[in-house]
């Protein structure tokens, strides 16, 4: 299925690699907070209840490593006065930050702030646009950040978007471009999802950008899957729902997953950490090195070992 992928990109954030064939090195999983709608947030200007923040975001952090995975936070910056307060307490974590805001001017901002912390290196801008601001690309080049989420997609032209033939086309016309404005040394490709069927679509668009270019792919399967929760549909459902679509765009590809809500991620880890165990073993079996904490050696090891008693 991959045999005709070019050669993949593979780039470092922190202790943590992203990249390369799927299965070969840990699957990314990116839990959202301070979103509009989150409880935890107490108000725009960035008040939260530190203890409770706290125990979400280890509580992911252990889920992750005891399947194997990397937890990464999708860090949505609710205003500009909330910035310096979010950020000098997320970036205590040694894990991916991604920078994150509906408005490009918190965003830019947030860039600016991350340089002063001294964690340029180690977070992601989250991201590039094709209608980004200058105020924006400036931001970014100023702070030194070296990886950056180039979005495919235009939100003046939302249904030719979708087609993954034009989104490579919008990579190559128009995001790359802006990335190389921005002093953007690595790149991450996000083929945004819009509703439950366009999942289809993006899973093909990092297939493709896998396949063509090597750059580490994802999306964010969350912006469909928001309202499957325990309330609506149980709680077997949601398992099997956000679990299997993770799933997918794995298999598809996909180098990290951005999943929802922070503790929705028992949801997911099962899952994807299986999809890595056996592609995992594949590769092992091919030659490739895999690591002592993948979920091959971390996860499946404990399905073996069950079987092995049975």
């Amino acid at each position: 299925m991959y045999d005709t992928w070019t050669g993949q990109v593979k780039i470092r954030i922190g202790k943590h690699m992203l990249g390369g064939l799927p299965g070969e090195n840990p699957a990314w999983l990116i839990g959202s907070i301070f979103y509009l709608g989150d409880k935890i947030l107490l108000n725009e200007k960035g008040e939260f209840d530190k203890q409770q923040v706290k125990k979400k975001i280890e509580e992911a952090i252990n889920i992750a490593s005891d399947h194997g995975l990397v937890f990464g936070l999708d860090v949505v910056l609710p205003s500009m006065e909330s910035v310096e307060n979010i950020m000098s307490f997320v970036s205590e974590y040694d894990i991916p930050l991604f920078l994150d805001s509906p408005d490009p001017m918190i965003r830019a901002k947030s860039y600016i702030v991350a340089e002063t912390l001294g964690i340029s290196k180690r977070v992601i801008a989250n991201g590039l646009y094709i209608d980004s601001p200058e105020e924006e690309i400036e931001a970014i080049r100023n702070s030194g950040i070296e990886t950056a989420v180039i979005m495919a997609f235009d939100p003046k032209d939302p249904l030719r978007s979708m087609d993954p033939e034009n989104r490579l086309s919008l990579i190559n016309e128009k995001l790359l471009p802006l990335a190389e404005k921005a002093g953007v040394k690595n790149i991450l490709v996000d083929a945004v999802v819009i509703d439950p069927a366009s999942i289809a679509l993006s899973g093909e668009t990092v297939y493709l950008v896998k396949k063509l270019y090597g750059y580490p792919a994802g999306c964010a399967p969350a912006n469909a899957l928001g309202p499957i929760s325990k309330k609506k549909v149980g709680v077997e459902q949601m398992h099997v729902i956000h679990g299997t679509v993770a799933s997918f765009l794995r298999i598809m590809g996909s180098d990290y997953i951005m999943y929802g809500p922070v503790s929705r991620i028992k949801y997911i880890a099962p899952s994807v950490a299986l999809v890595d165990s056996l592609l995992g073993y594949i590769w092992k079996r091919q030659g490739t090195k895999i690591g002592r904490d993948h979920p091959l050696r971390k996860y499946f090891k404990n399905i073996q070992r069950i079987f092995a008693k049975s």
